[in-house]
This record gives structure tokens, sequence and C-alpha cells, in this order.
């Protein structure tokens, strides 16, 4: 008996593995003799391949980052907001001191300028998009791919920075069971399971799960607050798959369903320990409490069916069917909100592999907003203020892709929809690629997108603080339009014979010709809600990966933001550099692998540039406050089987943390308290073990 052991690096093709196959056969064949009294078997064939944690796709017309599911176990990463600690392109923080939430930024916006999509179906849209980040387990997901700039106008109008796709693991690729436990020293607990059946040669089916629960007081800083909310959270994915056996359909099913209770704030436990008394005068102290409800239901469909007498065209069928619930309590401000989305996308495509290639189809969405909102009263004492809008948006769209041999690209794309509310909207986007050498890539990009904002949804973190929210101009909101343009150069380098280095330089600028702002900046105790003519973000990038050693691998990037908006009182406007947007992030990912991977390590450093704080004096206030630069550093070890992963690592090793998240705490019912302007970490050092078990 012989045992063949072949190891690979990079990314895997279908081509390779059939490499490897021939490769094995050889090796059968070699060593049998020529006779028939000699019985040789092959007892066992290990095939390793080492993938990188990110990639930067060479075949895509923009530019586009892939985290593979190597990078998404590179850290705890349990949920999609901590998928990105190991990405340049996207930022991760904080959006208040009390609630624990988390959002993005992407060429130094926020996320909700990015469409988010799950497998081409557009998913934290409205009321999602607040916690959403945290609702999608990172287990779950296969890959996670980044696009910057223009995207295709296939997927709809409201991408304005780019667009990030999640894409599952698949029925048909996945074990049987797949348990993955996780915990840390601040006694969090996680778990996410996801399990597969083939019932028959057609069908398929796939359960996901994941549940998170923590309850534990915690208190660093002594300022009675919560460092970390309680909280509760249950999530179920059942996935159904049918693959016709001539391979001419194949449809996908999803049901979703969720449940997260969170609470925060001040907590009675808080004041107990630090022997606080909650009695003053006789009379109970009232409470800084945060209370955070989410349920979601969600159910989608894809279908392909290959259409034509050579059966090379395609026929899609995407649709999906939202409702979201959310709560919101923050003190004595109060949000309620229920969305109901419809969304339907039927698309015809040429043969992939034809040098003129064409997308043609027609879209619907329809959002139903029911919201109501109040601000700065006891509990149950006021009737709340009714925000509601219905949004219904039909539109057509065409793209067409021209590839040439002489190593150019070209995607145009067009779409006109019409907005219920705001009317015609027309969508131009164009994506240019030039190989000239197989070693070099040029790219630009062009595009136009729009977005109606969530006023009070988008913003929910301001409301942990006593900032009146003036709801003056909240009707009169108009979509927002914007023009992105960009360009990339990928250059790959040999170190030797078998590794390369990878180096990628990309600048983008988007300009806005209507933006919706939450002015903060006016003065410290309210915001005002509008839309302004001239805003602009540009953002410069340069990313670097290389394998240095057999096992090493190295990822090296760095960003620089400048941001700009045009505040408006009266008659007058005042240009002043965006708050709350780090000016540069530096990254640094190196990772160790042994033989076959079963020893891994990863060491990730960050360094965070600073920020501008909101001024407290007004437009005109001659001081900028800059927060410090600060560097964060994780490290993970894992030990890995046939069976069973075990893992353990450190997040934020050095503990670094904002000092005072809150202002003045000690009066979270005055009028200066503010715990909206977060900038850095606010959990120390993490310290977390977890196992991945799986059934083959």
């Amino acid at each position: 008996m012989r045992t063949i052991t072949i190891e690979m690096t990079g990314r895997i093709s279908r081509k390779q593995i059939v490499w490897i196959l021939v490769a094995v056969c050889s090796v059968t064949r070699a060593a049998v003799p020529d006779t028939t009294d000699v019985e040789v078997r092959l007892d066992e064939v290990l095939v390793g391949a080492h993938q990188s944690g990110t990639l930067l796709s060479s075949s895509s017309v923009g530019k586009r980052e892939i985290i593979t599911s190597t990078g998404l176990m590179k850290m705890a990463c349990c949920n999609l907001s901590e998928s990105f600690e190991n990405s340049a392109s996207v930022t991760v923080g904080f959006t208040d001191a009390v609630s624990g939430a988390k959002q993005i930024q992407l060429l130094g916006l926020s996320g909700v300028y990015s469409r988010m999509l799950a497998e081409n179906i557009p998913t934290l849209r409205g009321l999602a998009a607040s916690f959403g980040w945290s609702h999608i387990p990172s287990r779950w997901l296969e890959s996670i791919h980044i696009s910057k700039g223009a995207s295709s106008v296939v997927n709809g109008y409201e991408s304005v920075t780019g667009q990030i796709n999640l894409e599952f693991v698949k029925p048909e690729a996945t074990e049987p069971l797949n348990l993955n436990l996780y915990v840390d020293d601040d006694k969090h607990l996680e778990g996410n399971l996801t399990s597969a059946v083939q019932l028959n040669p057609r069908w398929w089916t796939a359960l996901f799960l994941s549940g998170v629960y923590g309850q534990e007081v915690h208190d660093e800083n002594n300022d009675n607050f919560l460092d970390m909310p309680k909280t509760a959270y249950i999530n179920l994915y059942n996935r159904w798959i049918y693959l016709d056996p001539d391979g001419n359909i194949q449809s996908r099913t999803g049901i979703k369903f969720l449940y997260e209770d969170r609470r925060a704030g001040q907590d009675s436990l808080c004041h107990i320990k630090h022997g606080t008394d909650l009695y003053k005068n006789g009379q109970r102290i009232e409470l800084f409490e945060t209370a955070t409800l989410n349920r979601n239901f969600t159910v989608e469909n894809k279908t392909g069916i290959a259409i034509g007498s050579d059966q090379l065209h395609s026929l899609a069928l995407i649709s999906s069917f939202t409702h979201h619930e959310q709560g919101l309590r923050f003190g004595r401000k109060h949000f309620e909100g229920i969305q109901n989305t419809w969304y339907a996308n039927i698309l015809l495509s040429s043969p992939a592999e034809a040098v003129h290639r064409y997308t043609a189809g027609a879209s619907f969405t329809g959002d139903i907003y029911r919201t109501a909102f109040e601000d700065n009263l006891p509990f149950n004492q006021a009737p709340l203020t009714r925000i509601d809008r219905t949004e219904l948006v039909p539109g057509v769209f065409g793209e067409y892709t021209w590839e040439d041999p002489v190593g150019i690209t070209l995607v145009a794309g067009i779409r006109t929809d019409y907005n219920s509310r705001f009317g015609w909207l027309f969508t131009p986007r164009l994506n240019l690629k030039y190989a000239p050498l197989s070693y070099l890539a040029l790219r630009a990009s062009a595009g136009r997108g729009y977005r109606s904002p969530n006023a009070i949804s988008e913003n929910f973190g301001l409301m942990a603080s006593s900032r009146r929210f003036d709801l003056t101009n909240i009707d009169q909101l108009d979509i927002e339009r914007a023009w992105n343009f960009g360009a990339n150069l990928t250059l790959t380098l040999p170190l030797t014979d078998e590794r390369n280095a990878v180096l990628s330089l990309d600048y983008f600028r988007t300009a806005f010709q209507n933006r919706f702002v939450a002015d903060i900046e006016r003065n410290r105790y309210t915001v005002y809600f509008y839309n302004t003519d001239h805003s602009s973000a540009e953002a410069l990038q340069a990313d670097l990966t290389l394998s240095p050693l057999r096992g090493v691998e190295v990822f090296a990037a760095f960003r620089y933001n400048t941001n700009h908006i045009d505040y408006i009182d009266g008659n007058k406007s005042y240009s002043l550099e965006q708050a709350l947007i780090s000016r540069y992030r530096g990254l640094v990912n190196v990772s160790y692998a042994t033989p076959l991977r079963k020893w891994v390590i990863d060491l990730t450093a960050q360094l965070n540039g600073p920020v501008r704080l909101p001024s407290p004096n007004g437009y005109d206030s001659p001081e900028t406050i800059l927060t410090p630069s600060y560097p964060i550093y994780f490290a993970q070890l894992t030990k890995n089987g046939k069976y069973l992963d075990i893992y353990g690592g450190v997040e934020n090793i050095l503990g670094y943390t904002q000092s005072d998240p809150i202002s003045y705490f000690e009066t979270p019912f005055a009028q200066d308290f503010d715990a909206s302007q977060v900038w850095a970490p606010l959990w120390g050092r993490r310290i977390y073990l977890g196992l991945r078990f799986r059934l083959l």
C-alpha cells in the first residue's frame, strides 16, 4: 500500500484538479510492473491545497477583493461585521458606546452606500442595515466578494461606492454536519451549525443555525454603563436546492428567520458592583437603559434555466420577500419600525464564452415602511411621531460585454427605473480592463448611483445622546445622487519559479450631486436632517500579497481617505471634513501553515489613523479636534484535524480602548450627555477558544 501526498498553493482551478488526477493515475501505472503476479493497491491520496486568505480577482473587469474561507478563519470572525478585520478596503466601527452595534465603511463612506447582496439577492437594506452586520454568521459563508466603484447595473441602482456579495456555503458542497463553538473570557457564547443532506439525485437541503448568548455584566471603565450589551440571539436559514440531472434547470430556495434581543445602557447590577446607591432622596434613580429588538423573516428563490436550441443562453428568475420588525429604546428616545420588501429580477444572458455578450432584463423593488419616533419623552407618555414611506420601483436594464483577444474587456451597462416618490432614475455605468501583459492589468470605472435615505434608522447611534432630532424636513428629503470614478493597477511580480507577489494600486472618487446629511456640526444639542448639493470622498489604497517562503503568506495594505461635506445653515454653506471617518488605515497580516495545514498561525496588526470629532462650538469653531492614531494586534493558533479543528487567540492584545467614550455619563438625561462619538475599540483584550467539528 502506498500514500501519495500532493500539496498546492493558491487558487485551485478545474484544470489543476484534472492534472492532479492525471498525475495520480500516472504514478499508479508506473508502480505496477509488467506482470500479472504483483498487485499494488493505492491506499490513500492526500491532496492539500493552501488558499490565500485574501485574493485580488484577476478575471473581474472591476476591482474585486475576495475574502476566502481561509481568510474568514484567520480570526474568530463570528459574524459578518468581524469578518473585515483583515481587509484594508472595509473599515468596521461601533455606531455608539451603548448598543454594541457595528457598521462598516467602504471608500471612506458608510456601508449604506454599498449594495449588499447575498448570492446576488439584495440584503441588509432599510431597517436591517442598522444591526444586520451582526446577524450573518461568518461560518455560514464560503467567501465575501468586495467590488469597488461602479458595479453592474444588473443588481440595481443603489450601489454608490461598490457592492459586497456574500456567497454562502452550498448544500451540495457542505458536510453532513459542521459545528462551530466559541467562548471567550467575557463568557460570551456562540454556536454555529451547518448541515446538508441529499434527499435524491435532484434535491439537496441544508439547515444553518446560529445562536448567541451573553448576559454577563461588564463595566471595566467604571462609568455604570455596560461595556457590551446583554444579548440573546437566534438565526435560522433553511436552503433547498433542485439540480436537473441534465443541467438545464437549477433552483435555490431559502427561508430565513431571525430574532435578537439586546439590552444595554445603565444596569442596576453595575451600580451594585460599584457600590452606587440607586436611591436618592428616597426615590429610585432613573436609569438610562437601552433595548433593541430585531425580528426578520425572509423567503427567496433563484432559478436558472438553459434555453435555446444550443442551450447556451440562460434565463434567471430571482425573487425575495422580507419582513423586518425593529424596536429601539435609548433612554427617552424611542423608535419602532416595520419594513416589508418585495424584490424580483428577470435576466436573459447570452453564452458566457462568446466575445460579444449581453445581459438584459427587468426588475421590481417595493418597500413599505411603517415607522414612528419619539424624542426625549418618558416612555409611553406621548404618542410616537409617524414617519411612513412607500416606494415602488420598476426598472429595465441592459449590459454589454466585449472581450478582445488582445487583452481588452469592456462592460457597459445602462438602466432606467421609475421611483414612485422620486420619478425617473437614469443609471449609466462603464468598466474597462486592459491586460496587455500576463503580469499587468489596468482597470477604470465610472458610474452613477442613487439611494433613498432612512433618516432615523441609519443614524440610530445618535439616539445614544441627548441631542434633539429636528424632524422639520424629514418628509422632504430627496433621493441621493452620486457619481463614482475609479482606476486600478495590478502588477504580478515573480519572486521564484513557484511564487509571485501581487501589487495593487487604486484610486476612487465619489462626487455627490445630492446627499442626505445628519448634521451634528451646527450645534452640540440638535441633529438636523436635510440634503446638500456638494460632498465628495476620495480613497487611495495600495495592497501587496506575497508568499516569501513555503507556508508563509503576507498581506499588507494601506489606505488614505479624504472626505468633505458642505453643511448648510440658512443661506450659508460650510465645507468641513466629515467627522468620525479615519484618515488612513494600515494593515499587515502574516500567516504560517505547516504542510497540509495541520497547524496554522495568524498574526495581524492594524494602524488606525486619526479622526476629526464634531466641533462643539458650531461650523465656525477655530479649533479642529483630532483623535490620536492607534494600533491593534490580533493573534490566533489553529490545530486542524480530519474531523476536529481547535483554535484559540487574542483580540486587541494590548487592550487599547477609547478612554471615556461616554461624555457626562454621570448625568445621562442632561443636555451634554453623548455616547455617539466613538472612534476606537470599546472592548479591551479578549481571549477566546473555539472548535470546529465536522462529519465528512
